[in-house]
C-alpha cells in the first residue's frame, strides 16, 4: 500500500517537472523567435517615444489602442513622462510571453510582451511593451512606464 503511494507520488512529481522543462522550452522558442524582429523594433521605439512627443508615440500605436484615447490624454500622459528626462539606457529585454487573441473591433492578433528597464536623467524606469504583430513588423498595443521618478 505505502509502495503505490509512494510510486503515485514520484510519478505525479515526474510529470510536474516534465511540464516545467517543457514550459521551459517553449518559452525559450518563442522568445528566441521574437529577438530578431521584436528586440530591434523596441529599441528604436522606445528611443523615438522617450522624446516625449504624443504624435510619435501615436505613430507607432496601433489604431485599436488609440481609438479610447483623446489627443488630449495622449499629450498629458507625454507631458507625465517627460518628468524622467532624456533617456540614457535601456537595459536587458525580458520576454513575458506571447499569447494570441481573436477579438473585436481589429484588436485580433498575436501580441509579444516585453519588460524594459530604462534609464534615463531624471531616474530609472520601467517599461511594459505589448507588441502586435503586423506581418514582418509591430505596432505598439499597450504601453506601460512605471518609475519613482514621476511621483511629486
Amino acid at each position: 500500500m505505502v509502495k503505490k503511494i509512494l510510486k503515485g507520488i514520484g510519478i505525479t512529481f515526474l510529470v510536474l517537472i516534465s511540464l516545467f522543462v517543457l514550459l521551459a522550452i517553449w518559452t525559450a522558442n518563442k522568445s528566441s523567435a521574437y529577438k530578431e524582429t521584436a528586440i530591434p523594433y523596441l529599441n528604436s521605439a522606445i528611443t523615438d517615444i522617450s522624446l516625449w512627443d504624443p504624435q510619435t508615440l501615436k505613430n507607432y500605436m496601433t489604431p485599436s489602442s488609440i481609438e479610447n484615447a483623446t489627443d488630449e490624454d495622449i499629450s498629458k500622459i507625454m507631458r507625465a513622462f517627460s518628468k524622467l528626462g532624456e533617456l540614457k539606457e535601456l537595459g536587458e529585454f525580458e520576454f513575458i510571453n506571447v499569447s494570441s487573441k481573436a477579438v473585436t473591433g481589429g484588436g485580433s492578433g498575436t501580441y509579444v510582451t516585453y519588460l524594459i528597464p530604462a534609464s534615463y536623467t531624471n531616474g530609472d524606469a520601467k517599461i511594459t511593451v505589448t507588441l502586435k504583430e503586423e506581418g514582418e513588423s509591430f505596432s505598439i498595443y499597450n504601453f506601460n512606464l512605471n518609475s519613482m521618478a514621476l511621483i511629486d
